[in-house]
C-alpha cells in the first residue's frame, strides 16, 4: 500500500537509484519521480538509460518539499478549495467534541465560503476562544449510548411467502 508522505529517512545518500527504485524507497509513484526530474526539482543523470538519481539529491529534494509546508496558526484552517490556510469567515467557528480531549473545529472559509475542518485539542480551545467566537456543539450520540436502542426484532420472525 503506498504511503502518503515520502519517507526520506529510508533514502541512502551514498547510493544511486533508478526511477523505479526511488519510487519504491520513497513511497511515491514512478510518475511523480519522473515529473520532478522533468521539472528540475530532482536532479538526475538522464544522458543514459536507466536514468540515475543520486541518493543525496533524492534526500535533499524530499527534505526541501517537507520544509516548504506551512504550519497552520491556531486560528487558521486549511481550505481545500483555496489550497491554503485561511481564517474563518466573520471569526466564527463551531467545536464538536469527538473524544474527552479532542474535537473538530468547523468554520467557513473567509474567501470562498467552503466548509473547513480542523482537529484541535480541548486544551487549545481555551486559547482559541480569545481569538474566535467558538460555539460548542453537542456531539452526536452513538447508538450504544441511547436509552432505547433500535431492536431489529423483525429479523427473528419468519418471512411469509406468496407461493
Amino acid at each position: 500500500m503506498p504511503r502518503h508522505r515520502p519517507g526520506r529517512r529510508r533514502v541512502k545518500i551514498h547510493r544511486n537509484y533508478t526511477v523505479e527504485q526511488a519510487a519504491r524507497v520513497t513511497g511515491c509513484a514512478k510518475g511523480t519521480i519522473r515529473r520532478r526530474i522533468k521539472s528540475g526539482a530532482l536532479p538526475a543523470i538522464t544522458d543514459q538509460k536507466p536514468h540515475l538519481i543520486l541518493g543525496g539529491d533524492l534526500f535533499d529534494c524530499l527534505k526541501a518539499r517537507a520544509s516548504s509546508r506551512t504550519k497552520l496558526q491556531l486560528h487558521e484552517c486549511y481550505c481545500l478549495k483555496c489550497r491554503g490556510p485561511r481564517a474563518p469567515a466573520l471569526g466564527i467557528a463551531d467545536y464538536v467534541p469527538l473524544s474527552p480531549t479532542t474535537g473538530n473545529l468547523t468554520a467557513l472559509c473567509s474567501t470562498c465560503a467552503t466548509i473547513m475542518h480542523k482537529a484541535i485539542s480541548l486544551a487549545a480551545l481555551a486559547a482559541l476562544a480569545g481569538i474566535l467566537d467558538v460555539t460548542m456543539r453537542q456531539a452526536s450520540k452513538h447508538l450504544r449510548d441511547t436509552a432505547n436502542p433500535s431492536l431489529n426484532d423483525h429479523l427473528g420472525k419468519e418471512l411469509k411467502t406468496n407461493a
